[in-house]
């Protein structure tokens, strides 16, 4: 959540006891994102740099994928 996104969030006015006060919450946290953490994250970028972006299935073709398989089911349980 960004810093801006967290001030919107704390200053709403549903805020009662139930909920930590500001205090709680550092907005300012930066946390050290570990070396091998970042060396997955640059493989990952790199291999989708490289790849032939012709053969990625496209949002639609999953979304079709889905519900054929989804309708494979419901054909089995019938």
């Amino acid at each position: 959540m960004s810093s801006e996104l967290a001030e919107k969030f704390l200053n709403e006015d549903y805020w009662d006891e139930d909920y930590p006060d500001e205090d709680y919450l550092n907005l300012n946290l930066d946390l050290p994102v570990p070396d091998w953490h970042l060396a997955i994250l640059k493989e990952r970028m790199e291999r989708y740099r490289t790849a032939d972006k012709t053969n990625w299935t496209t949002l639609e073709e999953f979304e079709k994928e889905i519900e054929q398989f989804m309708n494979s089911l419901k054909m089995q349980k019938d």
